[in-house]
């Protein structure tokens, strides 16, 4: 099994279920030892990276796309990505639940992602993913998703994002 690391060369982090309460999304110290980093082998291939997370790090074996969501900073040309399960059957995960603004259980790992176009930075940083979980309890995650999806598809056009224009996610649940 690979070990997990604490600086920012994790190209994905797990957040474990276990022990998650709505206390400890109060202050990133809280969520930190919830987030486990680590470094994907297979990176970029989709079903490659799945089954390294159910092989390789104890991921349920029903792992699949469960949500995506943008960062606390603006960013709009990637996103993160989240696998988990669909069960209702495990312990919720009360830090996802607030990522993806929703019931989430079991433990999932996030990686970055984006447009088959962009050019994405894989690397992660616990930090900041603890400070975009802080950042979503002030923010819906379905609207702050329409607006950045907004904002790269103006950029793609070369044009000015139009911030009047109303933003509608098709689907952001998953379900």
């Amino acid at each position: 099994m690979a070990s997990s690391i604490e600086h920012d060369q994790a190209n994905c982090i797990i957040i474990r279920a276990k022990n998650t309460t709505k206390q400890c999304l109060k202050q990133s110290r809280f969520i930190l030892p919830h987030l486990e980093a680590i470094v994907l082998k297979k990176y970029g291939n989709e079903h490659k990276e799945k089954a390294e997370l159910i092989l390789d790090h104890q991921l349920s074996n029903d792992l699949c796309e469960i949500g995506k969501f943008y960062d606390h900073e603006g960013s709009f040309l990637w996103y993160y990505y989240v696998y988990g399960s669909r069960s209702t059957e495990m312990k919720e995960n009360f830090i996802a639940s607030q990522l993806l603004d929703r019931f989430i259980t079991g433990d999932i790992a996030i990686v970055r992602s984006g447009p088959t176009s962009s050019k994405i930075d894989p690397w992660l940083s616990k930090e900041k993913l603890a400070q975009t979980v802080l950042f979503y309890k002030t923010q819906d995650p379905q609207i702050i998703f329409g607006e950045r999806e907004r904002q790269r598809f103006f950029t793609q056009m070369g044009m000015t994002d139009q911030p009047s224009m109303p933003t509608f996610v098709v689907g952001f649940d998953f379900d």
